[in-house]
């Protein structure tokens, strides 16, 4: 098309945008072509054209229709392609600001899309992968072989945590930790967790801060091995692999304790400040490099529908549902004292779009949860309803000022790790009142109730539904008889961040992962491309 003819056609859909503020239809048509457009001829790219979008995507005009976001998406995503192809710094540099003013200042459908476009942007991340493959026939390995090998003198006897055998080593500040599978599904995850320790204690990373990373230990040339003789009595009966299935690794012994501990090893206030900025930054860190830790605390929508649903029940933070049992889910955070933990939920990320906007997201909410979790376990065992049935009210256990300051450092480590340099700028968020907001509704226990369906119900055996039952606390009325299968029951499992099939009870937080996972992105894009600070 000559260039008179492409400037005609500009002019035809610009004025076409100004002219249907008052028609969905005809502007959704509208931005859709306009976009067609600047796809098919980046080189015609012009502030005239930037400034129509700009326009669509900050007015309210079409706010209340039921598709709004869709047009909204449009012309957000028409401005992140312009940051992307034009040759023009200057329009790139206003397509972004004009995105950046939205993420920050809007709400609603224009605030997701303007994130979902900035969240979206091409990052280029080299990535990491491990070599793992199938596991070859493990060898047979007794404890006191582990402990012949490695040469030094440990306390006989051990501590169990969790699924993981550890023994501390006389006269140093290790231990050594054999972590058994889990009878179903764990064996592989055991191998990428020993080979991701190797790969990133010995492939020349640098971390300026404290990451103790553990030195796993191999048998006859292989990580994984069968354990002969646990110390820990019958496996069948521990819910670990009947054939014992393990590995085992020297770490420090600060690697099991928690930054949210309620008992004895509680942390001050400005201890657990200092240990959850590092595991931000860490976290932030290793995203930027393309290793993704997939399950900082286990997040779900619902727990209990989790065998029976295609997406497992995790939570998906940015569809705004409830959140399942959410101070059960930062029990046992994998970071803490010694760094990012647990490392068979790493996972290679190099490449950009959704995937990352969502993975920063579920970073900086775990981070958030362990944040309001520290204040809950001052009194940890005050949950749920009272004996008449009220919600539990412990606002008073929350310092709101230093709640405000933990907000805003983890957004500020994170950021600073995952784009390699610091934040420039205000928060882009009122943190006064989302602070508020996650008190008030970390605070009450409003939400405790779950629905177990007769869909669950029939997926369990006659004992597991039993003992659901029972660990729930569910108490038939007298003279009820109650089967399996009969009727949906409601059992009282939070709490929760929402009600039972409804939306999250705080949608504020989820507007600012959206947020700050856009900025991060696009910080980290600009950074690479060259592009301005925020302004």
């Amino acid at each position: 098309m000559k260039t008179w003819c492409l400037e005609e056609e500009q002019n035809r859909l610009e004025k076409a945008l100004k002219r249907c503020n008052h028609d969905f239809s005809a502007a959704y048509m509208a931005v859709q072509d306009l976009h067609s457009f600047i796809q098919t001829n980046p080189q015609a790219i012009r502030t005239e054209s930037v400034a129509a979008l700009k326009t669509v995507l900050e007015g309210d005009a079409h706010a209340s229709q039921t598709l709004a976001f869709f047009l909204y998406k449009e012309a957000a995503d028409a401005l992140a392609f312009v940051m992307v192809r034009t040759a023009e710094k200057f329009l790139a540099d206003r397509a972004f600001l004009a995105l950046q003013a939205v993420v920050a200042t809007a709400s609603s459908y224009q605030q997701r899309a303007a994130a979902e476009a900035l969240g979206s942007l091409p990052v280029r991340i080299q990535g990491h992968q491990t070599c793992e493959g199938p596991i070859p026939s493990p060898p047979n390995v007794t404890w006191e072989d582990i402990i012949a090998q490695n040469g030094f003198s440990i306390c006989l006897t051990p501590t169990l945590m969790g699924r993981s055998i550890v023994f501390d080593i006389e006269n140093e500040n290790s231990i050594l930790v054999i972590k058994m599978a889990y009878a179903e599904g764990s064996v592989q995850s055991l191998l990428r967790e020993a080979l991701w320790m190797e790969s990133l204690s010995s492939g020349g990373f640098y971390f300026p801060m404290r990451f103790e990373i553990p030195t796993p230990v191999k048998f006859e040339g292989s990580f994984v091995f069968r354990l002969q003789n646990p110390p820990v009595g019958r496996l069948e009966e521990t819910g670990l692999h009947p054939e014992g299935y393990a590995i085992a690794f020297i770490v420090h012994k600060d690697y099991f304790f928690y930054p949210n501990d309620h008992g004895k090893n509680r942390l001050t206030g400005r201890d657990f400040r200092k240990i959850i900025f590092r595991n931000a930054w860490l976290l932030g860190k290793l995203a930027g490099m393309g290793i993704i830790h997939s399950a900082p605390i286990p997040l779900f929508h619902n727990r209990i529908q989790q065998h029976r649903r295609t997406d497992h029940g995790i939570y998906e933070w940015s569809r705004g549902g409830r959140l399942d049992r959410w101070l059960y889910s930062c029990r046992y955070p994998n970071f803490g004292m010694t760094g990012i933990r647990d490392f068979e939920h790493l996972v290679n990320n190099s490449e950009p779009g959704r995937r990352l906007y969502q993975y920063i997201g579920t970073h900086i909410l775990s981070l958030l949860l362990v944040a309001g979790n520290y204040f809950r376990n001052k009194d940890a065992e005050n949950y749920g309803l009272d004996p008449q049935g009220t919600p539990v009210d412990v606002r008073d256990l929350f310092e709101k000022r230093f709640f405000h300051s933990l907000i805003k450092g983890i957004f500020f480590k994170y950021y600073h790790g995952f784009v390699g340099k610091a934040f420039q700028g205000e928060m882009p968020v009122n943190l006064d009142v989302l602070t508020s907001r996650l008190i008030e509704e970390m605070g009450v226990d409003r939400h405790m109730e779950e629905i177990l369906r007769i869909l669950d119900q029939m997926e369990m055996t006659d004992q597991e539904f039993r003992a659901v039952l029972q660990n729930k606390g569910f108490v038939a009325s007298k003279g009820e008889r109650l089967e399996k299968g009969r009727t949906d029951i409601t059992i009282h499992t939070g709490p929760h961040l929402g009600g039972f099939n409804e939306r999250i009870s705080v949608p504020e937080l989820t507007a600012f992962l959206s947020t700050t996972s856009a900025f991060c992105i696009a910080g980290k894009y600009r950074q690479k491309r060259g592009g301005c600070d925020w302004q």
